[in-house]
């Protein structure tokens, strides 16, 4: 992960996984030099910028695929020029800069967009990477891949995260509760004031990056004293 992470840190947002520096290109980039940094860096899509370094769009392996699309001719040809998705993917395959492949206008996140909202965004439109902007800029880039990271997560890391969600978010006296975690699943066993603390620790932990399970032997205090 990125050198920004925090072994501790909760939870993990844009700026921890990302990929910087991002290769770029110019909107006067030819086709067969983006096609030779995807292959020679093996990454599937480059940010386009304008001269001013501002994000006008981004080239993906598919939009190079445009190019090998094979040519239409007669009725067929005729009846997909009428349509507005065939005149896009024919401009595409006559395109000979990045201005007429890339993608626009862009989907972007914030170096502080949690890692959960990255993902739910890519899966909710189909994307596989978006860039991420500090002041409208782009600083880095993150993919399915960067995201699964999360899941790699070591568990050392849990564990610090988990006390550290208990200590300063749900108030929970840490000193009560043993935590382990092992192949990212989250052992919890000792006192919790209640049971609602019980169920809602159980809960928020769940939602930390890179937990996997969570098997829980709390138990109420309110439920030993009443116990004979």
């Amino acid at each position: 992960m990125s050198k920004t992470l925090q072994g501790s840190r909760i939870r993990l947002v844009a700026a921890d996984v990302m990929s910087a520096p991002v290769l770029t290109v110019r909107l006067d980039t030819p086709v067969k030099d983006i096609a030779a940094m995807m292959l020679a860096h093996r990454i599937s899509g480059l940010p386009v910028l304008t001269g001013d370094g501002e994000l006008a769009g981004i080239v993906s392996e598919a939009d190079l695929l445009h190019k090998e699309l094979p040519p239409l001719s007669g009725a067929t040809c005729l009846v997909r020029l009428l349509r507005s998705t065939y005149t896009a993917d024919a401009d595409k395959a006559e395109g000979r800069i990045a201005a007429d492949l890339m993608t626009t206008p862009v989907i972007t996140v914030e170096e502080s967009t949690s890692l959960h909202e990255a993902a739910a965004l890519m899966i909710r439109r189909r994307i596989n990477r978006v860039p991420v902007l500090r002041n409208g800029r782009v600083v880095g880039m993150v993919t399915r891949a960067d995201v699964l990271r999360a899941l790699v997560r070591p568990d050392e890391e849990i564990a610090a995260a988990v006390r550290d969600a208990l200590l300063h978010e749900l108030w929970v006296d840490v000193a009560r509760v043993g935590i382990a975690v092992r192949s990212g699943v989250v052992y919890l066993d000792g006192e919790v004031a209640d049971d609602g603390e019980k169920r809602l620790a159980e809960r928020w932990i769940r939602t930390i990056d890179g937990v996997v399970d969570v098997e829980s032997r709390l138990v109420p205090r309110t439920a030993r004293r009443g116990a004979p």
